[in-house]
């Protein structure tokens, strides 16, 4: 029987001398601590000399182990316990015996699933050494890898966007994907070990490309070229640095991008065309406005005409029916306002001015404008308003006519009734207030399905409503619109025959600049106080800047200066001791110049003190000068015309009143009022003949011009006029129907006024435009001095 580690089947053959021993001890330690399984077969193809891997890694018998059996019964053994499947034993015993005779090396799976390399090697006088190895993980990591591969070589064939990795700085492409292959209609190997400039069939784009590539680095890059079907494709280039096979490289994604630029294209077309498209909604606003209320001009302004000459005849009946026709008028341009207003809505051109709104004040404002809807009805308007209900910062106008939409409204559907009209401070979840303002009625009120559609356009209650009611639908439409425009919110609470209650929620104050405080502002110096005899002058505004500069140039004039930091506190001092003259900025807080001014021309106290328009300081960029220029709408309201015309010509006079206007009735009627009060009236069709009679005549005292006209508009003419210098401060008041753009209002403010302009003059001619107007005396005139 054989021995293990070493051992022979034959001791008699060894040589038992110390030398021999020691040999055979180091053979022994040397095959028990090889990391294979080892095994010698002599030249009869026994088994004499083994390790215990060998024998682990076979699992073999002990009766293998010895000279008895050679390696053919292993084979057999092996065989006959199933290891080599269904193959014949003699044929398979055959091959291995042939390849006994050199080296050879095979890989062997045993039934526990290890794996074995196999070496054998012949040995000098026959016999051969067999080597085992155990290469189970090896070739587990292999498989791994080659998974791995697998993996990546589906994704970066199914992957939808192009891959490339490129040699840097040498430009040399190292790899592509399918995808980017497909993207430039070429085959993926083709573009292996080529420079990425011949990408393209185009040198200068495969430089571009390039050029791309190196910019990576810095953020996504845009790339497009031409294929060859004539269209472009876009794409966006997405990379970074790589270390590709210890080769400094770029790898980067190409995505094609063209469905989104094409989307991108589209949409600003269609952008562009909506835009188009609002654009001319507008004119064709602007030109309806025109259209539709120079009708009413002449229907409107001619029943007044009538009314005073039947009244001054004593023709009550005819009296009554001209009322009728100024009546119809009215609410027919009340009509055409409403369809004005819901339009500028929709179509984003209705815009919030807020300014601080006294609320005590607006209820008043609002119970005059009513009454006389309440009295028609036989209604009672009870006003329930807390005399320290304070102020709201908000849009005046618009709140005013919400108020005056909803107490029509009660007034119209409540007969010998009462209306009421309630205000009142209610605290908010933010800890904060906001304020309610309920108008209650007890008319016929609404069912539910009646308050589903009441806000909608052009909708009533039913049609039985429009039947017995009349009116468009349109007041609560718009209502509901201001109302958002403005912060807050409109509910309704009604029930058929016991009235309803609309009730507005806003709140204190709208979002919007901010503004600087009194108390921000400093004192007034020793310097600004009033002497004695010398011209004085207001300076209203909010900023020191403004105070200080009008104080060092125009005490040099020898002007005395009042100093006020808003609107409020200006007004206390022009009622308690007006000025000479008023500088008022435009934008303040709590109450702008406008406003401001709009008081001051309201109270005949204050309505003779001439004021400038000031935006003076170069870091502001106040250009809000709209409404400083004296223009009318049409129809003309006649008392406002009279006013006009008694403030540019107040006394009768040779010098006439030019009226250029293409309508020949809107002539016929300013005429008529003008002539009434002894003046001259001259007449041109439009804005070219105003010229030849400006040429031919001497200056008339005013000019009333209409803007909408054939030939030459009024705002050529304006244009023109204002290039003359003898015509700089001829007065212009515009009459129009045209719904102003804020293009127009901002041309009208800078033409139909006289305008020192400080980028072009030196601050002193302030100075000399206050003397011009102590001097001459021109009262109640508006100067505007912009920066």
């Amino acid at each position: 029987m054989g021995t293990e580690i070493g051992r022979v089947a034959k001791p008699e053959d060894l040589v038992p001398d110390a030398a021999s021993g020691r040999e055979l001890a180091l053979l022994r330690a040397t095959l028990e601590n090889m990391a294979q399984g080892v095994a010698m077969y002599d030249d009869q193809h026994r088994l004499v000399t083994w390790n215990a891997l060998f024998r682990e890694y076979l699992n073999m018998p002990d009766e293998f182990l010895g000279t008895e059996h050679t390696f053919s019964d292993y084979i057999r053994y092996l065989h006959g316990r199933g290891e080599f499947g269904d193959a014949d034993v003699e044929v398979l015993l055959e091959k291995r015996l042939k390849e006994l005779d050199h080296s050879h090396q095979f890989e062997r799976v045993r039934p526990d699933g290890k794996v074995l390399e196999v070496r054998r090697d012949p040995i000098p006088g026959g016999g051969f050494i067999a080597i085992y190895t155990d290469i189970t993980e090896r070739k587990r990591a292999e498989q791994r890898l080659k998974d791995e591969e697998e993996r990546l070589r589906q994704i970066d064939g199914a992957a939808p966007v192009g891959l490339v990795i490129v040699a840097w700085p040498s430009r040399v492409i190292r790899h592509v994907n399918p995808c980017f292959a497909r993207m430039f209609r070429k085959d993926a190997a083709q573009f292996i070990g080529k420079s990425i400039e011949g990408l393209l069939d185009d040198p200068e784009k495969g430089r571009e490309f390039g050029d791309v590539m190196g910019r990576l680095p810095n953020g996504p890059q845009e790339f497009s070229f031409r294929k060859e079907d004539g269209s472009t494709c876009y794409t966006m280039v997405f990379g970074g640095a790589l270390d590709f096979m210890h080769d400094p490289s770029i790898i980067a994604t190409v995505s094609d991008i063209s469905d989104r630029v094409r989307m991108e294209d589209e949409l600003r077309e269609a952008k562009e065309a909506a835009e188009s498209a609002s654009q001319v909604k507008s004119a064709f606003l602007a030109n309806m406005s025109h259209e539709l209320r120079t009708p009413l001009n002449a229907i409107i302004g001619y029943s007044e005409i009538l009314q005073e000459d039947a009244r001054d005849d004593g023709n009550d009946a005819l009296v009554a029916d001209l009322e009728k026709i100024q009546g119809a008028g009215k609410h027919l341009l009340g009509l055409i306002n409403d369809i004005l207003d819901l339009s500028k809505i929709e179509a984003g051109r209705m815009d919030v001015y807020l300014e601080q709104v006294f609320l005590t004040r607006l209820v008043d404002e609002v119970k005059t404008i009513v009454s006389p809807m309440m009295k028609k009805n036989a209604n009672s308007l009870v006003i329930e308003c807390p005399s320290d209900i304070g102020s709201v910062r908000t849009d005046l106008t618009k709140l005013k006519q919400s108020l005056i939409n909803l107490l029509s409204n009660a007034a119209k559907f409540t007969k010998e009734g009462k209306v009421t009209l309630a205000l009142a401070r209610i605290p908010t979840a933010d800890g904060g207030e906001e304020v309610r303002l309920s108008v209650r009625d007890s008319g016929i009120g609404m069912s539910e399905e009646q308050m589903g559609r009441l806000f909608q356009a052009f909708t009533q209650a039913d049609a039985s409503t429009t039947r017995n009611f009349g009116g468009t639908g349109l007041g609560l439409t718009i209502t509901k619109h201001f109302v958002a425009m403005l912060g807050g919110t409109i509910e309704v609470a009604s029930a058929p025959g016991e009235g309803a209650t609309f009730t507005i929620r806003l709140p204190q104050e709208v979002a919007g600049r901010a503004v600087a405080t009194p108390e921000d502002l400093p004192e007034p110096s020793a310097l600004d106080k009033v002497r004695h005899g010398a011209i004085t002058v207001l300076v209203v505004d909010d900023d020191a800047a403004v105070h200080e500069v009008l104080a060092a140039t125009l005490g040099k004039e020898g002007y005395h200066l009042i100093h006020a930091h808003d609107g409020h506190e200006a007004l206390e001092i022009m009622r308690r001791e007006p000025p000479d003259i008023v500088t008022l900025d435009v934008m303040m807080p709590k109450i702008d110049g406008w406003s401001v001014l709009g008081i001051m021309k309201s109270d005949p106290a204050l309505d003779h003190i001439p004021v400038i328009m000031l935006t003076i300081v170069d870091d502001r960029t106040l250009g809000y000068s709209l409404g400083a220029s004296e223009y009318m709408t049409k129809p003309i309201d006649r008392q406002r015309l009279l006013a006009l015309i008694h403030k540019f010509a107040p006394t009768a006079s040779e010098t006439p009143i030019l009226v250029v206007d293409d309508d020949a009735d809107v002539r016929a009627m300013v005429r008529t009022t003008i002539e009434d009060l002894g003046i001259e009236v001259a007449e041109a069709g439009n804005g070219r003949e105003a010229l030849e009679w400006l040429a031919a005549n001497p200056r008339p005292a005013l000019i009333l011009l209409d803007l909408m006209m054939p030939v030459m508009d009024g705002m050529e003419f304006l244009e023109r006029v204002r290039g003359m210098p003898k015509f700089t401060e001829l007065p212009i008041v515009v009459l129009t129907a045209k719904e102003l753009t804020a293009e127009e209002r901002n041309f009208l403010a800078r033409n139909t006024l006289l305008i020192l302009s400080k980028s072009a003059q030196p601050i002193g001619t302030l100075g000399a435009a206050l003397a011009a107007i102590a001097g001459h005396g021109v009262t109640g005139r508006i100067v505007t001095e912009e920066a």
